[in-house]
């Protein structure tokens, strides 16, 4: 078999969004042919069938397969596969011919995966906001000319406002919910501190009542 081949690439990942995030981090991946079959045995049996709905198998093909599974198949399953791209997948198919004579025992590749600012993390509706506002600054770092440095400027800072205000009032409801919440327990450690009261009071009536009661039982008993 021919020796793996280095340094390939495959869009594996989405980007993150275009922003100030850092670099995606790229990582070497080995994808071996026993591997590739393992993944893609599932999707190749389907295909081989005439019980299945093809052209739904054609909607799915994405989740059972790739560019580096497809690429260490054994020429005979990468035949088949090609030939019912024919039909079913025009892309692939064309795909495959690229590279449909190579025959490979593994293949090296690289993967992106996204790498984000802490202090932007995508946590909530407001910072998914708040990212693609600062992603509109970033064509400033090519440089350009004036009058559309100053508008993509102004657009940020009207887009800014409005997240200030919309997020003052987040704040704003947040804090009343606070304050509810305190007040609520307040309330309820108030009503429970009178009823330990009450239970309090009830019991010592109920001790000052049986030593009474047993007072009055010992006198009886001397008379």
């Amino acid at each position: 078999m021919a020796p793996p081949l280095q340094n390939q690439q495959d869009n594996e990942s989405v980007s993150s969004v275009d922003s100030f995030d850092p670099d995606p981090t790229v990582v070497q991946k080995t994808i071996t042919r026993q591997e590739a079959i393992d993944q893609a045995e599932d999707f190749i049996h389907k295909i081989s069938s005439l019980d299945f709905d093809q052209d739904a198998l054609k909607r799915r093909m994405n989740e059972w397969t790739s560019e580096p599974v497809l690429r260490v198949l054994p020429p005979d399953l990468k035949a088949s596969v090609r030939l019912w791209c024919w039909h079913y997948s025009p892309e692939w198919f064309y795909k495959l011919s690229k590279f449909l004579d190579e025959d490979l025992s593994e293949w090296n590749y690289t993967v992106e995966i996204p790498n984000r600012r802490k202090y932007m993390a995508l946590c909530g509706l407001g910072a998914d906001i708040l990212r693609f506002y600062v992603a509109d600054l970033k064509p400033l770092r090519k440089g350009l000319p004036e009058p559309e440095r100053r508008e993509l400027v102004n657009n940020a800072r009207r887009g800014l406002s409005i997240f200030a205000d919309y997020h003052e009032e987040k704040i704003r409801q947040y804090e009343e919910k606070v304050r509810h919440h305190e007040e609520r327990i307040r309330r309820m450690e108030i009503e429970t501190q009178a009823q330990l009261q009450h239970e309090r009071d009830s019991i010592n009536a109920e001790c000052n009542a049986f030593l009474a009661a047993s007072e009055l039982q010992s006198q009886a008993m001397l008379d």
